[in-house]
């Protein structure tokens, strides 16, 4: 009997597809996503979506037709959304500031062609490797054959759920980040492994909320990872369709941390909330317990500091804090984050933001979906001379 449970997932799935298209347990299974939170009918969409303040701009000088993408991963059924979903609050913020839009089909085979009826391209591309390069590849050609402006901008995508290329700009750019061993090369990864101290924690490059994060806890077991990652057809990932090949990206276990944090930074604007582990487990990425609370400063400004280096109109910064060294190290970055309420932040039961000015954090009340807030910082920056 095989021990693999990624094997018995695999198999698990090819059992379950079947019995999954059946309409009842369709049904079942909406209700079922409906109750936990995790989606909503459309017909509840814009009394969950009015829940924050409008965010607003000035008028733009030009008149611009923005393309919409909608992603399919997002649409569960005709009249259920993902509740995480980011196109239906891209779209009332079109709407709140009168910016002409239509929806834009960017995965069919006519995608170049319906460009040209588009100045803007707004899209936020699943978080998964397929898609990703598909983006890479699209939103490239969007910018640099056809002149659109597009939202997220290359630039921004080329490191968006890739752990080894943000790990280049962190060191590019000398952020205080938790060490980090990436490289291409079996005999240096080995020599790693000779030198290293143990535990380490080792990532797949594109993977978020914890997937594809193991702690390797002594030598053996990291050069048999090493092994299985430089062989002939590579390690399984939770990814049916993508394999751990011919690299390691391996991150310094930070002992005692019983929290991480994520800092949210768009325009002036600071969010964020602690994360905790679940009971016997190291990861508090995707854990789903989090608390809001008052932020630490130290953090703030390291996040602040990395949205400028890396040039993003918004940024997501994950952090740990090391008694060791004494402060905040970033694990990793993402422009885009799963977002399920206008509250980012609150004090004391107080849903608001840091107002960041003259290095003073002030906190302001307010409820914001961070989306409309980046779109505010991409219009501003679209008009500027």
């Amino acid at each position: 009997m095989r021990n693999d449970p990624i094997f018995y997932k695999a198999l698990r799935n090819v059992l379950w597809l079947p019995v999954k298209r059946l309409p009842v347990v369709k049904r079942w299974n909406l209700k079922r996503l409906v109750k936990k939170g995790t989606i909503i009918p459309l017909c509840d969409m814009d009394n969950y979506l009015n829940a924050a303040d409008k965010v607003m701009i000035p008028p733009l000088t030009n008149k611009i037709h923005v393309g919409l993408v909608k992603e399919q991963q997002e649409i569960r059924s005709e009249d259920h959304l993902m509740k995480r979903a980011y196109w239906p609050k891209y779209e009332r913020f079109l709407k709140n500031n009168s910016i002409n839009y239509a929806f834009y089909d960017i995965q069919s085979s006519t995608w170049q062609d319906e460009a040209a009826r588009f100045d803007v391209v707004l899209w936020r591309p699943h978080s998964s490797p397929d898609v990703q390069a598909e983006a890479e590849s699209k939103i490239y050609f969007l910018e640099k054959y056809l002149g659109k402006r597009c939202y997220p901008s290359f630039e921004e995508i080329w490191s968006y759920e890739d752990k080894v290329r943000a790990s280049y700009l962190y060191k590019y750019f000398e952020l205080p980040a938790v060490r980090t061993f990436t490289t291409n090369s079996k005999i240096e990864a080995r020599h790693f492994a000779d030198k290293t101290s143990f535990p380490i924690v080792s990532k797949i490059t594109t993977g978020s909320s914890s997937y594809g994060t193991v702690k390797l806890k002594n030598k053996l077991s990291a050069l048999m990872f090493i092994n299985s990652c430089f062989s002939r057809s590579g390690r399984k990932t939770f990814w049916p369709f993508i394999r751990q090949k011919n690299y390691v990206y391996f991150q310094k276990f930070i002992n005692n941390a019983n929290y991480d944090l994520r800092i949210i930074v768009v325009g002036n604007k600071v969010f964020g909330y602690y994360r905790y582990p679940k009971p016997g487990d190291f990861r508090a990425s995707g854990s789903g317990i989090i608390e809001k609370k008052a932020l630490p400063e130290e953090a703030m400004t390291i996040a602040i500091d990395a949205k400028r280096k890396l040039k993003s109109t918004t940024l997501a910064v994950d952090m740990i804090y090391s008694e060791l060294e004494k402060k905040h190290l970033i694990i990793e970055t993402s422009i885009f984050i799963g977002i399920d309420t206008a509250a980012q932040l609150a004090i004391d039961g107080q849903p608001g933001y840091y107002e960041y000015s003259g290095n003073i954090f002030t906190f302001k009340n307010g409820k914001f979906w961070i989306q409309e807030l980046a779109l505010q910082e991409f219009f501003n920056f679209l008009q500027m001379p």
